[in-house]
């Protein structure tokens, strides 16, 4: 049970280092399907790809727990159901940090 506390403890340490840092920017949000995504292992993603609605493709890579797993976004995948990602760019790598359901607005199409 502690080490299962110590991986976010992780990810979010290393999230602030890289943030302390100047590792990459601000924090940006992309919304889209999900088209293909990689396990590290049961709790971790290893890499997220999605099709945002102007059909352009992003590939994420992480660095520990982003808040799914991937089986939960290999529904995602078989529903069509869209995600949202929050990632820097670091070296130039698009890194996700939090990943999450999309909720759509009010008078907003799918």
């Amino acid at each position: 049970m502690k080490n299962l506390l110590l991986i976010p403890a992780l990810g979010v340490t290393f999230f602030l280092i890289v943030v302390a840092c100047g590792g990459g920017g601000s924090e940006k949000v992309v919304t889209g399907r999900v088209v293909e995504v990689i396990a590290r292992n049961i709790a971790e993603i290893e890499s997220l790809t999605i099709r945002d609605a102007e059909s352009q493709t992003w590939e994420f890579t992480t660095t520990g727990p982003v808040g799914v797993s991937a089986s939960h976004l290999r529904q995602h995948q078989a529903t069509g159901e869209k995600v949202q990602v929050i990632y820097s760019t670091i070296g130039g790598q698009f890194v996700a940090f939090d990943i999450q359901d999309f909720v759509m607005a009010d008078g907003e199409t799918p």
